[in-house]
């Protein structure tokens, strides 16, 4: 087995909601992802459910799974009845809306290309498009589909494409599971981000054909990191959820930092900031996020505890 932490492919992957299989449908990707289970043991996994409170108000935070299957559900009952007696549900970005939002699917495929004339090829080297090359020769892929993506955008998508290929399915994703139940009972629908502005700040990472070679070379982790993040989300273990989206891949690449700064830090400052801003117009919020952004230093948990919020897990 390979000891080597997940790719920062597989990293971006598992936390960022974004763009795109390009085919008919743009499919948007997020947080973590589980093998499967059996259906008897959905019920009594634990998951991980934080309760934040303060002045009398309160605020549920489930650590998502955007990848899973039909064995995941029925949810536990501490988490359904959650989302049940909160007045609203508050996730990264309503993928439903952007579905059924033809103007806003094609603003983020023109995000996610380049221009016309302008190709993958021409802005990396030789020997980095040679290795997505030969992965697509592997998986029977044209390279016409990847040919005009930018770097970012193609390192998320292969990663999307490498946890299709091991059985998950963002249908089947937590996420999607209560913005189905919000959108057919018109419960009220919050947004911390947005789609477009994660593409656009895909897009802004510096030297994305890095972390595309990275995730090239490393895909095969995927084999040994999925099991484990799986194991640590059942058990709801904090500190191992921690370790594998953060800390193992920071003490391993350290020249990451600036990249971790970007997707996790300074994201976790704007949607801990807007959860403090909505829980004030709330009485009770029920908050769906990748869950590397509750776990560790600089979460939105520690931020949520600076800010008064009293929080301990469910």
């Amino acid at each position: 087995m390979n000891n080597h932490s997940p790719t920062i492919g597989t990293r971006l992957y598992a936390q960022l909601v974004s763009l795109a299989l390009w085919q008919k449908t743009i499919w948007v990707l997020a947080a973590l992802f589980l093998l499967q289970a059996h259906t008897a043991q959905a019920a009594s996994d634990r998951g991980l459910l934080l309760e934040a409170q303060k002045d009398g108000q309160t605020v549920y935070l489930l650590g998502s799974i955007h990848l899973a299957d039909k064995s995941f559900y029925p949810l536990r009952e501490e988490i359904e009845r959650a989302y049940k007696s909160s007045d609203a549900l508050v996730v990264e970005a309503d993928i439903l809306a952007m579905e059924s939002n033809a103007a806003l699917q094609m603003q983020v495929m023109q995000e996610s290309v380049y221009p016309p004339g302008e190709q993958l090829k021409d802005n990396v080297s030789p020997e980095v498009y040679g290795q997505l090359l030969e992965w697509l020769n592997q998986r029977q892929i044209p390279e016409a589909s990847f040919s005009r993506l930018r770097p970012a955008i193609a390192m998320i998508t292969l990663s999307l494409i490498e946890m299709q290929a091991r059985g998950l399915d963002p249908k089947a994703g937590i996420d999607r599971h209560f913005l189905s139940q919000a959108h057919r009972n018109n419960t009220q629908i919050l947004e911390l981000e947005s789609v477009l502005g994660q593409i656009q700040m895909l897009n802004s990472l510096d030297n994305p054909e890095l972390y595309l070679q990275q995730t090239l070379e490393q895909l095969s982790d995927m084999d040994s990191f999925v099991p484990r993040i799986t194991s640590a989300w059942k058990s709801g273990d904090q500190e191992k959820i921690y370790d594998l989206v953060i800390r193992e891949g920071l003490d391993e690449h350290p020249e990451y930092g600036p990249l971790y700064e970007l997707l996790f830090y300074k994201r976790n400052q704007d949607m801990a900031k807007k959860i403090q801003d909505l829980s004030g117009q709330h009485n009770t919020l029920f908050v769906v996020v990748g869950a590397g952004h509750l776990v560790g230093e600089k979460s939105i948990t520690e931020l949520l505890e600076q800010d008064g919020f009293t929080v301990k897990q469910i």
